[in-house]
């Protein structure tokens, strides 16, 4: 017996081509086309029952390597579609008891995919963190501290002022982080910040955790941008990191909006 894995949906004016498409979850069979009409195409294969089905995920879901072996491949999938007109990405182990199912799936939700899709269309996503490098502005201020104070300067009164100046630098890093995001999500079509990420311990140094929705041919501009705040973001001691460009998770609404949770609809 087997079940239907879908990797994503997608919209295309013609038949994809599945010319050099990635290799298909560990197990499965080769990468197939279900023509979800009116355009739609869902990018599926077929996997074992016996290993997919809800007692092998719990088991396999105990397992990182397990796991993460399936959520490579999978991603590898949905990126190979990214020229699409418009790609809705699924969760990983979307999984439905035949082909029918999941293009009844589709036909019964379609007027909300369809909106997803509109949404996004010709776009993908980015993502930016922004850490601050306390140890770096620690140094810089001990270089400063001890270059400006004689040698019998007290040690505790060195310290003291290397902690209220970390937390102005701080203050400082955390007003750039807020400026930046709100410059980049001007320019973006969308844009999300996981500030539940960013605080998620206490003193956490994670400044911003967003995700950029942007089209397609926009992403040269999209860097460009942040490369123009670079040289402040560096002042601030902020470190950037910049992903993408991405299929759009972030971007196809609350849970329960997406196909994705078809899993356990067998």
């Amino acid at each position: 017996m087997t079940l239907t894995y879908v990797y994503c949906l997608i919209r295309a004016a013609r038949r994809p081509a599945l010319r050099a498409v990635p290799a298909p979850m560990p197990g499965g069979e080769p990468i197939r086309l279900l023509d979800a009409g009116g355009g739609l195409w869902l990018i599926v294969t077929s996997v074992a029952a016996a290993d997919y089905d809800e007692a092998a995920l719990a088991r396999g879901l105990q397992n990182l390597d397990w796991v993460g072996r399936r959520a490579m491949a999978h991603e590898a999938v949905v990126e190979h579609f990214l020229g699409a007109a418009a790609v809705l990405p699924m969760q990983l182990f979307t999984l439905f008891a035949s082909d029918e199912r999941a293009q009844q799936y589709v036909k019964k939700d379609r007027r909300r995919i369809e909106r997803i899709l509109t949404r996004l269309e010709r776009k993908v996503e980015w993502g930016l963190r922004l850490t601050f490098d306390e140890k770096s502005v620690k140094t810089k201020a001990a270089t400063r501290t001890l270059a400006v104070r004689d040698p019998g300067a007290s040690y505790l009164a060195r310290k003291r002022d290397l902690l209220d100046l970390t937390r102005v630098r701080l203050a400082e890093a955390k007003a750039q982080a807020d400026k930046l995001y709100r410059a980049l999500a001007r320019d973006a079509a969308a844009a999300r910040r996981r500030t539940a990420t960013e605080q998620a311990a206490p003193g956490s140094r994670l400044l911003l955790d967003a995700a950029f929705l942007v089209p397609a041919r926009a992403g040269a501009s999209f860097r460009a941008s942040l490369r123009r705040n670079a040289k402040a973001l560096s002042a601030a001691g902020l470190v950037v990191t910049l992903t993408g460009p991405w299929p759009p998770y972030n971007f196809i609404g609350p849970p329960s909006a997406s196909a994705a949770h078809a899993r356990g609809k067998v």
